[in-house]
C-alpha cells in the first residue's frame, strides 16, 4: 500500500493541488442549499399542506393546484386513523415540493389573509365583550359611551336591557339578557364598520 492510499483509507480527502479540477458534484454541493434549510422548506412546506386540508375545497379553487394534489387533500380530511392521516399528510408534504413556486406563494398569501381575519375577528369579539362587560357593570356611563361614539345605538332598549340583567342576577337566572346584549352589540358594530 502507497502512502497516498493510506491516507485515504481514513477518510479523509486530499487537498487539491492547483492543477487539480473540482468535479462537478463537488460544484454542486458547493452551490447548494444546506441539507438542514432543505428540511426546514420541506417540513415549511409540509405544514402548508397540513393547513390545506382544514380549508374548504371552495377555497381551493382559485390556488389552482395540481389534481393529485386536491385528491391528497380530500383523502387526507377524509381518513380517520391518526397513522394513515399522518401518512397522508407526508405524502402532500412531498407533492408540495413538486409543486410550482408560484402556487406556493399563493397558498402562503391566501392563509396569511386567512390568519389575518381572524385574527380581526378574534379583536372584533373581544372588543365586543368589553363593550358588554362594561355596559353591564356600569350601565349609566357605559350607555352614554357608545352612543357618543355609535350614533345608532339604542338608548332606551340598552337601559331596558341592563335592567333586566340586574334582575336575572339577583334571582340567579340564566344570563338571557347578557346574551341579547352581545348580539345586539355585535350586530351594532358590524354595520357601523
Amino acid at each position: 500500500m502507497t502512502q497516498s492510499n493510506k491516507k485515504n483509507r481514513g477518510g479523509k480527502r486530499e487537498a487539491m493541488g492547483e492543477n487539480d479540477t473540482p468535479n462537478e458534484h463537488q460544484l454542486d454541493e458547493d452551490t447548494s442549499v444546506s441539507k438542514s434549510a432543505r428540511k426546514r422548506q420541506m417540513h415549511h412546506l409540509q405544514q402548508l399542506g397540513t393547513a390545506l386540508v382544514d380549508i374548504s375545497p371552495v377555497k381551493l379553487e382559485p390556488l389552482q393546484l395540481s389534481n393529485i394534489l386536491l385528491e391528497a387533500i380530500a383523502l387526507a380530511r377524509n381518513a380517520r386513523k391518526n397513522e394513515a392521516k399522518r401518512r397522508q399528510l407526508q405524502f402532500i408534504g412531498k407533492l408540495m415540493r413538486k409543486e410550482d413556486p408560484a402556487v406556493v406563494a399563493r397558498i402562503e398569501q391566501m392563509l396569511a389573509d386567512l390568519h389575518k381575519q381572524q385574527h380581526s375577528s378574534t379583536q372584533q369579539h373581544h372588543n365586543i365583550e368589553r363593550w358588554r362587560d362594561r355596559l353591564l357593570d356600569n350601565p349609566n356611563q357605559a350607555i352614554e359611551q357608545l352612543v357618543a361614539e355609535y350614533t345608532h345605538a339604542d338608548r332606551q332598549w340598552l337601559r331596558q336591557i341592563c335592567r333586566q340583567h340586574q334582575q336575572e342576577t339577583k334571582q340567579q337566572q340564566p344570563p338571557v339578557a347578557a346574551r341579547k346584549l352581545f348580539k345586539y352589540l355585535r350586530d351594532l358594530l358590524e354595520n357601523q364598520a
